[in-house]
């Protein structure tokens, strides 16, 4: 990990390894359809049981320590094996995106993959338990620990945006995971944060949804 102060912006710097696409076999919160309605999220009824922490998987139960102010600009690059992606953070999600920094200094990230993608919605990433060198096994639930508040933010669902997926729709959202937009989708707007969006590297991004 490397953190690199700018003036006019502060870098995470993070590995991310790509897969391209995956079966939908064991997916988590946030993909999947209810109600007939294609690339809706999906949004489990019932909470599921708590499990054991894998091994060599990290756990915030207290939460996100403050690590950034992150009602200033900053910026993210995710370095994957197939290039970088930078990222704009949005001054309006500060919980997200300090979590999102923090999570990032403690290599939270580092070695972990995209593990769904669907080039009508998008990708997902952040499951600590998707690592690519197979030492868990890859449930798509996984977390740091705890969940955050939904923000509401100018922008919503827009292509290129980068989403923290709900837990409870409306009103909790993921402490890791994220999700990549291939497209827009308004219908999600004010049930997840829209934390970031994609500014460089779209054509990564575009071999992702491939």
């Amino acid at each position: 990990i490397n953190l690199i102060f700018n003036v006019k912006a502060f870098y995470l710097f993070f590995i991310v390894v790509m897969i391209a696409s995956m079966a939908a076999i064991g997916l988590g919160p946030g993909f999947g359809g209810s109600g007939g309605r294609s690339g809706a999220p999906l949004i489990d009824e019932e909470t599921p049981q708590a499990a054991e922490t894998p091994t060599g998987v990290q756990s915030f139960p207290d939460g996100p320590a403050l690590t950034i102010d992150a009602t200033k600009p900053h910026k993210a690059v995710l370095r994957t094996n197939k290039g970088e992606i930078e990222i704009e953070l949005f001054t309006d999600a500060p919980e997200a995106v300090n979590s999102f920094a923090f999570l990032a200094g403690k290599g939270f990230y580092n070695g972990t993959v995209f593990f769904y993608s669907t080039p009508k919605f998008a990708a997902q990433a952040g499951d600590p338990t998707c690592d690519a060198a197979g030492k868990n096994v890859c449930t798509g639930v996984g977390s740091p620990g705890y969940s955050l508040p939904v923000e509401e933010t100018s922008e919503g669902h827009e292509q290129w945006a980068v989403v923290a997926p709900a837990v409870i729709e409306g009103q909790e959202v993921h402490g890791s995971q994220f999700r990549i937009l291939f497209q827009s989708d308004p219908r999600l707007d004010g049930k997840e944060t829209v934390f970031g969006k994609v500014v460089g590297g779209i054509g990564v991004v575009d071999t992702i949804a491939a």
